[in-house]
């Protein structure tokens, strides 16, 4: 479960405040989502460093909707939408390879991050310790230039609590 006094997006305010855009939304959530976005390529960085791997990353807008798009899946993933269990979905695979195939500038993809809330160096050490073949690219790969940090709220009135966001991370 997420603690979410430590990540993950705050709960819309109700009643919505004045000038808000969004009905539940705070219109200064985007500069918050736009910085916690922001430091979690800044960990993505700093262990790329610390892993040898001088090529940074920059952020990229192609690259986040590729992201936010692969996050939507997961959550779908998780919310059933794909069954019991997503790894055994036709559909599912057939999915995420639609997603995955599809270039950022030019560039294919190198590597997918975890799945939650917004991940922190440390997480970000486990993957390059321990994670996948695409979670580990996106640390050790010198080839990826580009990142993208996809998040997508869960609106799922029985389990937003159980999982409040998705956030995805995708390298170029």
């Amino acid at each position: 479960m997420v603690d979410k006094n430590t990540s993950g997006p705050s709960a819309p305010d109700a009643p919505d405040k004045p000038g808000s855009s969004e009905t539940g939304k705070d219109p200064t959530d985007e500069k918050t989502e736009a910085q916690k976005k922001a430091a979690v390529v800044d960990a993505l960085n700093t262990v790329r460093k610390d892993y040898g791997n001088k090529t940074p990353l920059t952020m990229d807008a192609e690259a986040c909707v590729m992201a936010e798009k692969m996050a939507k899946l997961q959550l779908d993933g998780l919310l059933g939408v794909y069954g019991s269990d997503p790894m055994k979905s036709e559909q599912y695979a057939k999915d995420w390879n639609v997603i995955s195939k599809e270039l950022v500038k030019g560039k294919k993809l190198v590597g997918v991050g975890g799945y939650g809330a917004y991940h922190t160096e440390s997480v970000i050490r486990g993957w390059a310790k321990n994670g996948s073949t695409l979670k580990k690219a996106l640390v050790t790969s010198t080839e990826a230039t580009l990142v993208g940090v996809g998040v997508v709220q869960n609106t799922d009135s029985k389990t937003k609590d159980k999982y409040p966001i998705m956030v995805v991370v995708m390298t170029y």
